[in-house]
């Protein structure tokens, strides 16, 4: 069965470059979050222009006459098909990544077009109504305008360009097809249907319920999305916590051998000067000093925060940077070494790299307190910073460029602190970074 409409728009040249280019638009918008090769643009204009002659040349040609419901259906998805093929060529991604932006820029695009057609059924009052020039071109371009910007703003601004490199789920040729069946499919019927006789009203409900299923669709991509993201963001969490334990272990079996070393050293050193013998006591005393440096064992009451503290203190000694710690580590015998390791060595860890980039000496200095308070145990860190970092969702966003693989460790400090019963807060003010942190003592 021929689709006159269907069939009258193919074979509109300026039809057939308002789809491709509506396509373009919404596709793209998702696409350029997706990482750039160096010579992307040179490579979108050439795919898109090469894209668009395939498209509008056999319908300005007059070689395309006429298309039923099924020739209409293969042609716009072998068109979604070659969007992934043209998303791949132009950015550095691979087939899942390009897949679920074809598919959500195409949901997109139809949840536009259906728009489009229900305001101009509004306006004109009947099921096959057109509105006359310049208005159809009016509408056409506020609804697309709105569509695209209120989807921009909802959906494609939450998705940062790292957010799309795990996308690697074959479920997306699921959403491929419900994108070709119930998108496309649906959307061709509803066309057919308006040479059937169908009343208005009922007409106009069926293009509300495809707009709907267009808006969930693409609700259901940013949900597998989502969750896709918050799975690897658990198993690096994990795995961060993982390889803190394993530190925290050869760590502390480190520092109890450097600690021996250094106490048979210093005995050796007594045992030298208390004979008399020819040696420079200077020398002997600059020995010490450097040897008590190493053998500064802070003790706090609670062996896992000593032991992070004595790594960091001896962290901060070679940078220059004065760490102060006025801690009651019984306090957290409630929590387990790998934990405290964890959180207290990535919190020291940002401070040490804030610290570091200061260059006044005299505001290189990091300041811990951790102290009990009824039934929670309170700890604070400060640090001055030479730069106020930025926040999201409270967080510190990370300043290393790869973000896909750094800005794990205040996630994993979050997950350790609510574990322990507890709530993280972190800021700045007047050039100093605090951390406070409040846990339940179980």
């Amino acid at each position: 069965m021929n689709i006159t409409a269907v069939g009258a728009g193919l074979l509109s040249a300026r039809w057939a470059v308002q789809i491709v280019g509506s396509l373009t638009v919404a596709i793209m918008l998702l696409g350029h979050r997706l990482p750039h090769r160096d010579d992307s643009l040179m490579r979108g204009v050439i795919g898109i222009c090469v894209l668009g002659a395939a498209c509008v040349a056999p319908v300005a040609c007059g070689l395309v006459r006429g298309l039923d419901v099924g020739q209409s259906f293969v042609v716009f998805c072998v068109l979604m098909g070659a969007y992934v093929a043209l998303l791949m060529f132009v950015y550095d991604t691979g087939p899942w990544q390009a897949l679920f932006c074809a598919t959500a820029g195409y949901t997109l695009q139809n949840l536009a077009s259906g728009l489009e057609v229900t305001a101009t059924l509004l306006i004109s009052h009947r099921a096959s109504g057109s509105l006359e020039e310049p208005l159809a071109t009016i509408v056409a371009v506020a609804v697309f305008s709105a569509v695209y910007a209120i989807g921009y703003l909802v959906l494609i601004r939450q998705i940062d360009r790292n957010g799309l490199t795990v996308v690697e789920d074959r479920s997306m040729l699921a959403m491929f097809l419900i994108v070709a069946f119930v998108i496309i499919g649906f959307d061709l019927l509803i066309k057919s249907l308006v040479w059937e006789s169908i009343k208005f009203t009922t007409l106009v409900l069926i293009r509300f319920v495809h707009a709907m299923i267009c808006a969930f669709v693409l609700f259901a991509e940013y949900e597998i999305l989502y969750a896709r993201r918050m799975s690897e963001e658990k198993a690096e969490t994990e795995r961060l916590l993982a390889e803190r334990d394993r530190q925290y272990r050869l760590s502390r079996e480190n520092i109890e051998a450097i600690n021996i070393k250094c106490h048979d050293i210093r005995h050796q050193i007594r045992h030298l000067a208390d004979k008399g013998e020819v040696v420079d006591k200077d020398v002997l005393a600059d020995i010490a000093h450097e040897v008590n440096v190493y053998d500064s064992v802070v003790q706090t009451g609670n062996e896992a925060l000593d032991t992070i503290l004595t790594e960091k203190s001896l962290a901060c000694s070679n940078e220059g940077i004065v760490l102060s710690c006025i801690a009651d580590g019984s306090a957290l015998d409630f929590m387990t070494p790998s934990d405290i390791y964890s959180l207290f060595g990535n919190a020291l860890d940002n401070a040490i790299e804030a610290t570091r980039k200061v260059g006044d000496p005299e505001r290189r200095s990091i300041t811990l307190n951790v102290e009990r308070r009824g039934a929670m145990v309170a700890v604070s860190i400060e640090n001055y910073c030479a730069e106020t970092p930025r926040f999201k969702d409270g967080l510190p966003l990370t300043t290393k460029r790869d973000r896909m693989n750094h800005g794990f460790g205040t996630k994993s400090m979050e997950c350790i602190v609510r574990r322990n019963g507890g709530s993280l807060h972190m800021g700045a003010r007047g050039g100093v970074f605090y951390l406070n942190a409040l846990l339940a003592a179980q």
